[in-house]
């Protein structure tokens, strides 16, 4: 099996899914049956960043949204808010293999992209071009694709500003110059969708993803650049550190029993401390405000620990999905309650189809994941949140996703018990 991602040029893509689609009646291996079909009223849509979004779920930024491929696999299955796997300067790195382990809750090794900015602009875009041809090609209702892509940078200042990542970042931000290869493509493999509208702003919209020990001024002044230079509706990834050694600890230990799971002192002392995060979020919120742009935060980020399995290699792993959801749940709590419900927030921790709709409940803003979809099911397990939240909302007699958050800080309340 090849080790290395190698993207694949989009004609080809496109080629492999018209030939699928006509002999199985599928497409990337996920049969038609798991496609998800907006009809338009749906009463989980939603605008986000001038947007329509059809769904407020998605993949979470990870090694699975690397590849144009599987972005349109998650788009599929009812994935709508694509957060893009997060891109720095440094792109030339030698990644540890076996780099994930994913049992229960999950590890991983793998720090940044596997793939050149170039490449990961290009893939980004290709999976926004397909995403758009896609429902005139599947004969949807609605000809809109109803995505939003959410960008992520890091890791500091400086290599944000470095000229090849504001190529990247101006190529997101107006990508007519690569629509105009993608269109000559379309007219060569599929002219009757070679005049489909493909918006040429890829997103507005970007998270910042800092390392464990990042100083506050250096978040903040990531912050300001994004917001005042260039314009960019911004969320600020936090950790779960922020909850506190001593909370982590006891719902890691005391609470969930992972009494093998090992977090070292040092990652709790190195990282944001919650009075700078507070100071950070406050001065950046009040920023975007005076620049008529959204801010927000998401939750959470991974939560470095001793490599207790010994599948991977190395002595740190980081931990996501299931084991990091109530730590991540009750830091949403706190900060709900120190901002009196006025702060956005996007939710990736632990999220599968049977918590999904209730972190809506509680007030998140979107819902995605990494570790879920890395189970057996794959993408294929998106169609069940969607499902799932139809049916939640209808049970809660909830018309729209405000009414169903309407009694947020009590249902978060609850969850984070």
């Amino acid at each position: 099996m090849q080790s290395e991602m190698i993207p694949q040029p989009l004609d080809t893509l496109l080629e492999r899914m018209l030939v699928e689609l006509r002999t199985r009646d599928e497409l990337f291996g996920i049969h038609r049956k798991l496609f998800f079909v907006p009809q338009g009223d749906e009463p989980y849509t939603q605008t986000m960043f001038g947007s329509h979004l059809d769904t407020p779920y998605g993949p979470a930024a990870g090694p699975h949204t690397q590849l144009a491929q599987n972005i349109v696999s998650a788009w599929l299955c009812g994935g709508r808010f694509m957060e893009l796997k997060t891109v720095q300067i440094l792109d030339e790195l030698e990644i540890a293999r076996p780099c994930i382990d994913v049992e229960d809750e999950g590890y991983n090794v793998e720090w940044s992209q596997e793939l050149k900015l170039e490449q990961s602009a290009e893939e980004y875009i290709n999976a926004w071009a397909l995403v758009h041809v896609l429902p005139h090609l599947l004969g949807f209702p609605l000809p809109r694709p109803g995505t939003v892509f959410n960008m992520s940078v890091g890791y500091d200042l400086e290599g944000i500003r470095h000229p090849r990542m504001t190529r990247f970042m101006d190529r997101l931000q107006n990508a007519t110059t690569d629509l105009e290869r993608v269109r000559a493509m379309l007219r060569r493999v599929t002219p009757q969708l070679a005049d489909t509208k493909i918006p040429s702003q890829i997103t507005n919209n970007v998270t910042i993803s800092t390392m464990h020990g990042c100083p506050p001024d250096q978040i903040e002044s990531i912050g300001r650049y994004l917001l005042e230079e260039r314009g960019l509706h911004t969320l600020v990834k936090l950790n779960p550190t922020l909850l506190g050694q001593e909370e982590v600890l006891r719902i890691l230990h005391d609470e969930l029993g992972y009494t093998e799971i090992e977090v070292p002192e040092q990652t709790f002392t190195q990282d944001l401390q919650y009075d700078q995060a507070l100071e950070v979020i406050t001065n950046l919120k009040e920023l975007a405000d005076r620049e008529g742009l959204y801010f927000g935060v998401k939750l959470s980020n991974t939560l470095p620990t001793a490599n207790h399995r010994h599948v991977l290699p190395g002595d740190e792993l980081y931990m996501s999905g299931r084991a990091l959801y109530p730590i991540t749940v009750n830091l949403f709590h706190r900060l709900v309650e120190q901002f009196d419900g006025r702060l956005e927030i996007s939710y990736a921790a632990g999220a599968d189809s049977e918590n999904a709709s209730t972190l809506l409940a509680c007030g998140a803003r979107t819902v995605t994941a990494a570790t879920d979809f890395l189970k057996p099911g794959g993408y294929g397990r998106l169609r069940q949140w969607v499902d799932n939240l139809a049916q939640d909302m209808t049970e809660r007699g909830a018309n729209t996703l405000s009414e169903l958050a309407s009694q947020s800080r009590t249902h978060l309340a609850r969850e984070a018990t």
